[in-house]
């Protein structure tokens, strides 16, 4: 039996209770989205003895939510993926942010003095955050 074969208040009470569960255990927090995400668009396809865990492996890994993300911020951003993705490297062995000419080397197009520091501060935010979810 799958969840969309229960009554609809049974329904959105067994996956309020797997959302409650994600939320409480997800860190950070900017990982609930995705899950949030494979909740409503695959629960209710799920059968009760399919492991929600390996089927939500399996969505991301056919989604591919981290490469369309890594695509959107050096699209967004203007930083050549190459330079990018060693940006990320450095965060995540260092556990540090990127001295600044790193990431204006990173940059395509280079920002101005002036605005520099909160551009700088922006996109090392942003890398922060991708590092974060994925």
């Amino acid at each position: 039996m799958t969840l969309d074969k229960l009554n609809s208040e049974e329904a959105k009470k067994r996956q309020k209770e797997i959302i409650d569960l994600v939320t409480s255990e997800v860190k950070p927090r900017s990982k609930l989205d995705l899950i949030e995400k494979f909740i409503e668009e695959n629960l209710p396809k799920l059968k009760l003895t399919d492991s929600v865990i390996n089927e939500c492996k399996s969505y991301w890994a056919i989604q591919s939510p981290k490469k369309k993300a890594f695509q959107q911020l050096y699209a967004d951003e203007k930083i050549k993926p190459e330079l990018l993705e060693k940006l990320m490297q450095n965060l995540r062995s260092l556990i540090r942010l990127s001295h600044q000419h790193e990431i204006v080397s990173a940059l395509e197009l280079k920002p101005l003095i002036k605005e520099r520091k909160s551009i700088l501060e922006h996109v090392a935010d942003k890398i922060q955050t991708f590092i974060n979810t994925f």
